[in-house]
């Protein structure tokens, strides 16, 4: 059974460390230390580094909108690759599911670029997720590739699309490209 651990001060370098190992192009600390102290653009900014016994396998978060209160996005979803191909990161999913039902939210969300993240965007369709393109002409976004928005009911209706509403995804790249160690 897998353990998460709640990101903290004492465990921020491990919980960063495991970030840039599986998204070595990306930088999750300001999103680390903002979920610590305060965190005001979101309604809500959890991660946890996750255990298969005392031996850290992954990384995964929970963070939501103002904006979009009935919204449950998932973060920094991802296992390190020596531990692939175990079911880690299907157990993972399933709990992010479960808590953000458990705390009172209606879909579960998330964004990915499409070409990165191929493996994954193979489990999201497998847990029930649809997708769309993200274009929406607010954001200024960098990507490599098309970005997706993959979404889910976890209540008794049916999933409703994103349809493109605004993300600020150029904020999420200004923060992964934070270098300050503080």
């Amino acid at each position: 059974m897998l353990k998460y651990g709640i990101v903290t001060k004492e465990n921020i370098d491990l919980a960063t460390k495991i970030q840039n190992t599986i998204f070595p192009n990306e930088n999750g600390r300001k999103n680390f230390l903002d979920s610590i102290g305060e965190h005001s653009y979101r309604k809500e900014l959890k991660f946890w580094i996750v255990y298969d016994e005392d031996t850290p396998i992954g990384i995964t978060g929970l963070y939501s909108y103002h904006e979009y209160p009935t919204d449950a996005f998932l973060g920094w979803f991802g296992v390190l690759p020596e531990a692939r191909g175990k079911g880690f990161g299907s157990q993972m999913f399933d709990n992010f599911e479960n808590t953000a039902r458990n705390s009172g939210y209606e879909n579960i969300r998330l964004y990915t670029d499409e070409l990165d993240n191929y493996e994954a965007t193979k489990l999201y369709y497998k847990k029930g997720m649809i997708s769309e393109e993200y274009t929406n002409e607010k954001d200024n976004i960098h990507a490599v590739s098309k970005i997706l928005i993959f979404s889910k009911s976890i209540i008794n209706k049916p999933t409703e699309k994103w349809n493109n509403k605004f993300l600020d995804l150029s904020g999420q790249e200004a923060r992964q490209n934070y270098k300050n160690d503080n």
